[in-house]
């Protein structure tokens, strides 16, 4: 699809069931905290993601989807059909997802972050 107008991407995103998000694990994208993992969330789109540790600490702890090995495309379709069969579970982790971006991952808690690692560097 390429680059799309965010108002287009809300619209799609709307159309979806599945956010995925798995990004082989070069050096930049392990320790990365990906915009795209944080839409879906927010949008209530149950995700499959990267088994990274850190991305792993925010699906799992957050219970909005399921993590797999990003270089096993069997396990991504095995995560992507689990959630297409049991639609109620997929339904509460996109909840679970928007939850935790409305309490937890979100500009104001990070806004937090940020002015007190100014203020400690001050």
């Amino acid at each position: 699809m390429g680059w799309i107008k965010t108002e287009d991407m809300w619209r799609k995103m709307a159309e979806a069931t599945i956010g995925l998000v798995c990004f082989h694990p070069a050096a930049n994208h392990v320790n990365a905290m990906p915009t795209k993992l944080f839409e879906y969330m927010a949008a209530g789109i149950p995700v499959v993601a990267s088994n990274f540790p850190l991305w792993k600490e925010i699906v799992e702890g957050s219970s909005c989807g399921i993590t797999v090995n990003p270089l096993e495309p069997k396990d991504i379709a095995d995560a992507v059909q689990h959630l297409i069969d049991h639609p109620d579970e997929a339904e509460m982790m996109g909840e679970n997802g928007r939850r935790a971006v409305l309490q937890k991952y979100n500009w104001e808690n990070e806004r937090q972050k940020l002015l007190a690692l100014y203020h400690d560097l001050l």
